[in-house]
């Protein structure tokens, strides 16, 4: 028996009580449905947070419901009818299981409590192979839906149930197939010539017929030492020499499964007071427990410890396999010239240290997103924060629709000087045309109006342009924009563009 839990919240777009768009309309829903003077709970669609939190969810079900839970994977194109180009699906394995919890409506009642602890709704739907689990939970009126075994329990549902692609879905409503059953009703070799052997694998695996490959989702062993004092402190001294001494432990422990720890916790019982916590990241796993206590130790000291200490804990909370291994018999130091690993290990006590003194979210990095519009062309990220950087990985790419059918976009050749500014803007500056260009559409692709900004006025000496850039339909509300490098008379040097929608112009960048 498989139960695949479908987040419906997510597939709604609600995470954390606060709703996120999924597509224009629900925005101008919300709109229209408040008092002008309020402002709509939307926020932007993060996918890498929903990943994160399908991860959180995995976990709690692999401890309270079964130890087989695997996340659902996604097919390098999108099906028909998919929502999101995420994962929003998790499989339990209930073999074993069933009567810890008396019976199957005992399990969904089960999960129900765990997804209310993370505060989403599932739809759950147990069946006797995962396909058919995922079609129920997909598709079935019932909001819970527990299959019998027969085959007429998958008659009613439609045939996007199966996770076919976009193509054959528009091909099975030109030939009045709608659900499951009057598409089994078909011979499958006369599917197969005209629609491909992919349809009949669906088939198969919904019918039980052949199992879907599912990778389990495995949880990390848990690393914690905990030192009681013999006797509350408020001496940070020695404070300092309990964690030393816990980190040589967490380090022995972690020694024996290969792994490097990547993220600290650090938990101080106190004195009539609550306990104080601090979380510790780092860049890349270690093993150096002179390296692992000095960034506690650095934490610790921007705490406010009112009361003294009783005990200390400290635990792993997130860990990964080493990069390289000690390659010598002699010390790092004897051999720190041109020693790659040893340049990687410098980096990423830097980024520890610097996340230590100044916040995890002040020392980012950058990953490229793909979007054309400049401002939302990248995206930043913790260096400290494994799991957002794992989510980032395993995120597929996005899809898009045909080449035709996609937004004209010409970048500047790579021969072109100058291609982008250094300094971009992080809002765009609306400009002020205090100029007309000319009425004569022949002459106004050689001629830019003058502006004012900052109380100041510049006109264009000279310009290079215009650069389209101009979003899909698919991204939401189109924008379209033309772009110009400009030299103006005062030696400024910009780059502008206007929104064609708007006629407006826009400061977006500075070439220095």
């Amino acid at each position: 028996m498989v139960v695949a839990c479908c987040a419906a919240a997510r597939r709604l777009g609600v995470r954390n009580g606060i709703a996120i768009a999924q597509a224009t309309e629900l925005v101008h829903s919300a709109h229209h449905h408040l008092a002008p003077n309020l402002t709509p709970l939307v926020a932007e669609h993060d996918p890498i947070a929903d990943s994160i939190a399908l991860e959180r969810i995995a976990d709690r079900l692999q401890t309270e419901i079964s130890p087989l839970v695997a996340i659902e994977s996604l097919d390098q194109r999108p099906w028909a009818g998919q929502i999101l180009l995420e994962p929003d699906t998790l499989f339990c394995n209930l073999s074993g299981v069933t009567h810890l919890f008396d019976d199957e409506a005992g399990i969904l009642a089960a999960v129900h409590r765990v997804l209310r602890h993370f505060g989403v709704v599932g739809k759950l739907a147990i069946a006797d192979n995962a396909a058919a689990a995922w079609a129920h939970s997909h598709y079935h009126p019932d909001e819970d839906f527990i299959a019998t075994g027969q085959a007429t329990d998958l008659h009613a549902l439609p045939v996007n149930a199966l996770r076919i692609e976009t193509e054959t879905k528009y091909t099975l409503d030109r030939l009045g197939i709608e659900t499951i059953a009057a598409l089994l009703r078909l011979p499958r070799d006369g599917l197969a010539k005209r629609l491909g052997d992919r349809i009949v694998k669906r088939i198969a695996e919904v019918c039980g017929e052949i199992e879907v490959p599912l990778s389990f989702h495995h949880a990390e062993q848990q690393h914690r030492q905990t030192h009681a004092l013999e006797y509350p402190t408020d001496d940070l001294e020695i404070v300092a020499d309990r964690i030393d001494r816990l980190s040589g432990q967490i380090v022995a422990s972690l020694t024996a499964s290969r792994r490097g720890a990547l993220r600290l916790g650090c938990r101080l019982d106190l004195v009539d007071q609550a306990p104080l916590s601090t979380v510790v990241g780092l860049f890349a796993p270690t093993l150096d427990p002179q390296h692992l206590a000095c960034l506690t130790n650095s934490s610790i000291e921007s705490l406010r410890i009112k009361s003294p200490v009783t005990k200390i804990t400290l635990s792993v909370l997130q860990s990964a396999p080493l990069r390289t291994g000690q390659s010598s018999l002699f010390s790092e130091a004897d051999f720190a010239m041109d020693h790659d690993s040893v340049n990687d290990r410098s980096l990423a006590r830097l980024v520890d240290a610097l996340s230590g003194r100044l916040g995890r979210d002040a020392v980012l990095g950058i990953r490229l997103a793909d979007n054309p519009l400049p401002e939302k062309a990248f995206r930043t990220y913790s260096l400290t924060d494994h799991r957002t950087r794992k989510a980032l990985r395993r995120l597929p790419a996005k899809q898009r629709p045909p080449r035709e059918t996609r937004a004209s976009y010409r970048s500047p050749r790579p021969g072109d000087a100058r291609r982008r500014p250094m300094c971009l803007l992080r809002k765009p500056i609306p400009l002020t045309v205090i100029e007309n260009k000319p009425t004569n559409p022949a002459a106004a692709f050689h001629t830019l109006p003058s502006f004012r900004i900052e109380g100041r006025t510049h006109k264009p000496a000279f310009f290079w342009g215009p650069e389209r850039i101009e979003t899909g339909w698919w991204d939401g509300p189109t924008s379209r924009r033309d772009y110009y490098r400009v030299e103006t008379d005062q030696g400024a040097l910009w780059w502008i563009f206007r929104e064609l929608k708007s006629e407006k112009w826009f400061l977006h960048g500075r070439f220095v």
